[in-house]
């Protein structure tokens, strides 16, 4: 116990005296998460905000045309203009605009509503192209289908008509809303916001950007015949690589904890958005976090055992952590991604690391959920750590 906590001791000091991988572990995923997080937001508010601009050209100035655009402004998602340099938008200046790139799309209602025409921009991406005049096709046809029952009752009983409009309007308003659903694991629903989304991968992220720290001590103990010097004392390959376990588990535990109260705390405070929920399991939690925890470590050992140089194992490492956690969902969500990438993202310890918490944090999971997960990082682990002490073992 005594060599432990004196191999302990060696290692802490090494690691505080190590002012740019302190950085690196504690400020720039803090920094990171920040950065993203609100070019998320901003991203995310503007695109609420933001309308399409549609040139609105009326030639029949019916009940339809008014009923239309007053459904199109009523829907939130669009800006009707009808001058341009206080001129009058007609048919052709639409077409020019549009050509031009000015506009999206241009509605023509021809008089007599005898044909309502979409002219769109050539250039739009196509799935935007779709979803825009997917949207406007069917409030139009929404728009004629209640113009059409209202003539055929205006038709058929005439003085009734207005107590006819009234009971539609009266069951339309009667109708339930439309609700949003988040289905979980337990009778609790947790709506997913961006925090709940970002702090598993940047955790993750952190964690294993312990590689650069971590094995830079080790090389450098290797090329200073420290380590030699060590192999000399009645002390096992495995008792010092266990006092660097200790050690970046007590750091990956406080990284951890810091994520966490950026999410609960720091993230809500700025942007006045949901703070982090991280639900009632408490020892799921602490479970999936030694176990990802355990992984980085021993990825960050096995670079230390196989590099030669502090260069080499501070750029390899550094390059696959950011390579991993791209395709792992640390900055865009997998589902989002070719198929290939989530296939080969399936076999990253990052990848498993962050389903674990987006199950405890999202879907409100418990452990019985998260158990294969966890098993796969502790199988990551227990094979870097076999990788490291046949290096070791090796070396003179």
């Amino acid at each position: 116990m005594h060599k432990l906590s004196s191999a302990f001791r060696k290692e802490l000091l090494i690691l505080i005296r190590d002012i740019p991988g302190l950085a690196i572990l504690f400020i720039m995923p803090v920094l990171l998460i920040l950065l993203v997080t609100v070019a998320q937001n901003n991203a995310l508010k503007s695109s609420k905000e933001s309308k399409s601009d549609i040139l609105y050209i009326d030639l029949a100035h019916s009940s339809f045309s008014l009923h239309l655009k007053q459904n199109l402004d009523s829907s939130g998602l669009y800006r009707l203009l009808t001058m341009q340099n206080q001129r009058q938008i007609d048919e052709r200046i639409a077409k020019q605009l549009i050509a031009n790139g000015d506009y999206p799309v241009g509605i023509i209602i021809e008089p007599g509503d005898k044909a309502i025409r979409l002219v769109v921009d050539p250039s739009l991406q196509s799935a935007y192209r779709t979803t825009l005049v997917g949207s406007l096709t069917y409030i139009i046809k929404g728009t004629q289908a209640r113009i059409a029952i209202e003539d055929l009752l205006v038709t058929m009983a005439p003085s009734m008509a207005t107590t006819m409009n009234r009971l539609i309007d009266d069951n339309i308003n009667r109708m339930p809303p439309v609700t949003e659903i988040y289905p979980t694991h337990t009778n609790v629903s947790v709506k997913p916001s961006l925090i709940q989304n970002n702090v598993p991968g940047f955790i993750l992220f952190a964690m294993f950007f312990i590689v650069i720290p971590l094995s830079g001590s080790m090389i450098t103990e290797k090329n200073e015949g420290s380590f030699s010097r060590l192999r000399t004392l009645p002390v096992r390959i495995f008792l010092l690589l266990s006092s660097k376990v200790l050690l970046f588990l007590l750091v990956s535990m406080i990284q951890f904890i810091l994520m966490l109260s950026v999410g609960i705390w720091l993230l809500p405070s700025l942007l006045g958005i949901p703070s982090l929920q991280i639900g009632s399991h408490i020892l799921t939690l602490l479970m999936a976090t030694i176990a990802a925890a355990l992984a980085a470590i021993g990825f960050g050992l096995m670079v230390g055992t196989l590099a030669s140089s502090p260069g080499q194992g501070a750029l390899f490492g550094s390059v696959m952590v950011v390579i991993l956690g791209v395709i792992s969902g640390t900055f865009l969500p997998v589902y989002l991604m070719p198929t290939l990438i989530r296939v080969i993202s399936s076999a990253s310890p990052i990848r498993w690391g962050i389903d674990n918490y987006l199950e405890i944090f999202v879907r409100n999971g418990t452990l019985v959920r998260i158990l294969p997960n966890i098993f796969l990082l502790l199988a990551f682990f227990i094979f870097a750590m076999i990788i490291s002490i046949a290096n070791f073992a090796r070396q003179k």
